[in-house]
């Protein structure tokens, strides 16, 4: 006997009309939200740049974070110090002023974690007025000192006082090592960011891979300043040279290879006024642009970035933009500009794919 096969029923049909509608509501939704991966090596400005986008997109601070912004930026005061101290002794630089030597043995001997008391924080203030502190301040680019450590020191007295309350400049300038992975979401209707910042020293980076799936974009941060300055991890290592590596790393990884890259040059303002003093041969030996100008020097550490693109992903392109994190202006243009960018490259994309279906 023959086998006849049965006929798709109406009830078939209307399951699978409904699972392509749901597939198709799923893909239309996936349009709209965007996984943005921020990548750098450590003091690049990582962080900065994620309370600048809570601040300009979110506006709310809770009271928990101020109280976690109030201890942070008082321990970058003490530490900013004894590291300064530490380095002075190093260089066998002496303190100019009499009685600063009793205000370096307070703060030596304070403990960071604990609270910062009017009275360290005048010790900090008559320490930074001191001719040899500053001697030693001139010499930063040879130790591995934090970029905000001089508003710290400005600014002591007033971090001190029993009824402080962060400002948004303070909560910008206060460094929090960021250890682990840290997302930060919200929506620009109708889509939806998830920005995604994870440590940028070396023992936070093997965490990466972690945060690779389903990537929208990536945003890479290099340290200008950091053609001068080497890494908390090794002091023998430069912090530009160290960045590029990276960002060469991350370029040629496969996983990426249809994803678009963003480069941020942050910490324009710190360069800017390096520049001036020291040559950009320091960290390129090789460039023959005129020494103590800013542009041609940036042009070619733009340059450094877009060859090492071009090595790897010809034709593909990348993206730079010259800030200073710190600035609120220059994130809410600079952000800005990506966020439309990944908008159009998707609608873009999303359009290809449905005149193929």
């Amino acid at each position: 006997m023959g086998c006849a096969l049965a006929k798709p029923t109406l009830a078939t049909d209307a399951t699978t009309a409904e699972v392509e509608k749901q597939l198709q509501e799923a893909q239309d939704k996936e349009q709209y939200q965007f996984k943005i991966l921020l990548l750098g090596a450590g003091e690049s400005g990582k962080s900065t740049v994620v309370k600048q986008v809570k601040l300009i997109y979110k506006g709310v601070v809770t009271a928990k974070e101020k109280e976690e912004y109030t201890s942070a930026i008082r321990r970058n005061v003490i530490d900013s110090m004894q590291t300064m101290l530490d380095a002075m002794e190093s260089f066998g630089i002496e303190l100019a002023r009499p009685g600063s030597g009793d205000a370096a043995a307070r703060v030596r001997g304070a403990d960071a974690e604990a609270a910062l008391s009017e009275a360290l924080a005048a010790d900090v203030t008559a320490l930074w007025a001191d001719e040899g502190l500053r001697a030693c301040y001139e010499r930063r680019d040879e130790f591995w000192l934090l970029d905000a450590s001089h508003y710290y020191f400005e600014e002591a007295m007033r971090l001190a006082e029993p009824d402080y309350e962060p400002t948004d400049e303070d909560m910008i300038m206060t460094r929090i090592r960021t250890t682990g992975i840290v997302v930060t979401e919200f929506e620009d209707k109708p889509y939806s960011f998830s920005l995604v910042d994870v440590g940028g020293q070396r023992s936070e980076r093997r965490k990466w891979i972690h945060c690779f799936d389903d990537v929208k974009a990536i945003i890479f941060l290099e340290g200008l300043s950091g053609y001068h300055q080497v890494l908390f991890e090794d002091t023998a290592v430069n912090r530009m040279h160290e960045s590029l590596q990276l960002f060469e790393e991350v370029v040629k990884n496969p996983i990426f290879t249809n994803t678009p890259v963003f480069v941020f040059l942050n910490k324009k303002d710190l360069f800017e006024q390096m520049i001036v003093k020291t040559s950009l041969k320091v960290c390129f030996p090789a460039y023959d642009g005129p020494d103590g100008e800013v542009r041609p020097a940036l042009e070619y550490i733009e340059k450094k970035y877009t060859e090492v693109m071009d090595k790897y992903c010809p034709g593909k392109g990348v993206n730079v933009h010259v800030v200073a994190a710190r600035v609120r202006m220059d994130m809410k243009i600079a952000f800005g500009e990506v966020k439309e960018q990944i908008k159009a490259i998707y609608a873009e994309r999303a359009g290809k794919k449905k005149k193929k279906q």
